[in-house]
């Protein structure tokens, strides 16, 4: 991982904990600090296997299913519709069954899970859309820049849109020159940065409440 990208992520790590702490902070708010602290702990364990030539692909795979199931889990907590709340549980279920027997089926395991997650990328972006299509049909205006779960939401948007055509192509980028894949390298180091802002944003925002009414 990128040394900026990296300090980025310990720096949102350090900004979560405190929500932690704050008593009427919503459950996904809370465990947001065990996610950024399994993602610290993976990079750092996928670089150290990848200078040493050992295999991660099974690792990061791994780690993209948990992913998914903590974004699933955030989406089903700030998305109010009791319906829309089933189905995302009953997908939740379904996908991570068949993202985990895509990644221990003896052809792929030594593969990145691209087709599965490419399915849950567009899961994730249409459930996104849901959650906006929602909060902005709200009676009354909400304030969005003190808004926790927007800002987490557009970072979770953000994230797989840009990410959605490298992760679901790289089984078929074993080819390509190596100066395009460190450009493409570049992009996702940009783009985690990023992503890794809006979420402090979401903590921080949340700090503001606080003050604002104690």
């Amino acid at each position: 991982m990128n040394s900026v990208s990296l300090f980025v992520l310990v720096a949102c790590f350090v900004v979560s904990i405190i929500s932690f702490f704050q008593k009427h902070s919503p459950l996904y708010l809370r465990l947001c600090p065990f996610y950024l602290l399994v993602t610290i702990l993976v990079q750092q364990i996928g670089n150290y296997m990848s200078q040493h030539g050992i295999h991660n692909a099974l690792l990061y795979n791994c780690y993209s299913i948990f992913e998914f199931i903590f974004y699933f889990f955030i989406l089903r907590e700030i998305i109010q519709n009791k319906r829309i709340k089933s189905v995302i549980l009953f997908i939740l279920i379904t996908y991570t069954l068949m993202a985990l027997f895509n990644v221990f089926n003896s052809r792929t395991g030594s593969d990145f899970h691209s087709k599965t997650y490419a399915i849950g990328c567009i899961v994730i972006v249409i459930l996104c859309i849901t959650y906006f299509v929602e909060l902005f049909q709200l009676p009354k205006a909400a304030n969005l820049k003190n808004e926790p779960a927007f800002w987490i939401c557009t970072a979770i948007l953000f994230s797989y849109v840009c990410t959605f055509p490298f992760w679901g192509l790289v089984n078929f980028m074993n080819t390509a020159p190596k100066i395009i894949i460190k450009n493409l390298m570049t992009i996702l180091v940009i783009i985690n940065i990023l992503s890794y802002s809006l979420f402090t944003i979401a903590f921080l925002c949340r700090i503001k409440i606080r003050k604002s009414t104690s």
